[in-house]
C-alpha cells in the first residue's frame, strides 16, 4: 500500500490553475464556452508515448480532440482550455440521462499508454512500440468470464495519482461537481480508458470524504480485488 499526504499547491481563478509544475498551452479544439459551467468530471488515459506528444495532438486542429488538463507521470500539469470552454474529449456518450458529455463536464487525461501486450520476453509492449518492465504493468484479472482473463495495462504511478487527486478536489470545491466518472463508464462500447490500473472508485470515495483528507491518502489498488 502506498500512503502519502496531498499539499495544497494548486490554485483556481478565472478559470485557470496556478501552482507548482503548472503550465499553459493553447488549443484551438473547443466549441466555445459552456452554457453552464460543467458538473462532472471525466478521467481519460491519453495513450501516448509521453506528456509532450499528447499535447502536442491536442493541439493539432485536424486531430479533433482536445482535454482541459494533461498530467505527466512526474506529477507537471498542463492546461489546454479554461474551464468555462468546452473541450473535444468525450465524443458520443451519454451518463445519467444526457448525451453529448462534452457539454457538461471537464475533462483530465493522464498520461498513461494504457492496454499493453505481453511480448513473451518478460516486457510489455504498448501499440506505439514503446517496451515496458514488469515494475510498470498493472495486471488485470476479469473474473467475470468464463475462463479468467489477464490483461495488462501501463502502472500510474503514486506521484501522477497523488497530483490527479488533489486536482479534481481543487475543481470539485471550485464547481460543485457532482459526478466522477471514467471515459468507460460514458463510452463503454468504445473507450477503455482509464482502466482498471486508475483507482476511480478510491477517488470518488476520497471527494466525499473531502473532511478528513488531511490525512494520509491510499492511492494504491489492492490488486488481489480486481
Amino acid at each position: 500500500m502506498l500512503y502519502s499526504t496531498i499539499s495544497e499547491t494548486i490554485k483556481l481563478h478565472n478559470h485557470r490553475l496556478s501552482g507548482d509544475n503548472i503550465s499553459h498551452v493553447t488549443t484551438l479544439n473547443t466549441s466555445g464556452e459552456f452554457k453552464e459551467l460543467p458538473d462532472t468530471l471525466v478521467i481519460h488515459f491519453t495513450g501516448g508515448g509521453s506528456l509532450a506528444s499528447s499535447v502536442k495532438h491536442m493541439q493539432n486542429k485536424d486531430s479533433k480532440v482536445s482535454a482541459h488538463i494533461v498530467v505527466g507521470q512526474n506529477g507537471d500539469i498542463v492546461q489546454l482550455l479554461p474551464f468555462n470552454a468546452i473541450a473535444w474529449h468525450a465524443g458520443k456518450s451519454s451518463f445519467d440521462g444526457r448525451q453529448q458529455l462534452n457539454n457538461y463536464s471537464i475533462g483530465i487525461e493522464l498520461d498513461n499508454a494504457g492496454q499493453l501486450e505481453a511480448s513473451g520476453h518478460g516486457e510489455y509492449s504498448s501499440w506505439f512500440g514503446k517496451k515496458y518492465q514488469p515494475g510498470e504493468v498493472f495486471v488485470h484479472t476479469n473474473a467475470n468470464s468464463s475462463a479468467p482473463l489477464q490483461t495488462f495495462w501501463h502502472r500510474y504511478n503514486e506521484r501522477q495519482l497523488l497530483r490527479t487527486f488533489e486536482l479534481c478536489k481543487v475543481l470539485c470545491n471550485h464547481y460543485h461537481i457532482r459526478y466522477v466518472v471514467g471515459h468507460q463508464e460514458i463510452a463503454p462500447r468504445r473507450k477503455v480508458d482509464p482502466g482498471p490500473a486508475f483507482p476511480l472508485n478510491k477517488l470518488r470515495s476520497y471527494l466525499i470524504n473531502q473532511a478528513i483528507s488531511a490525512q494520509a491518502l491510499d492511492v494504491a489498488i489492492d490488486e488481489s480485488e480486481t
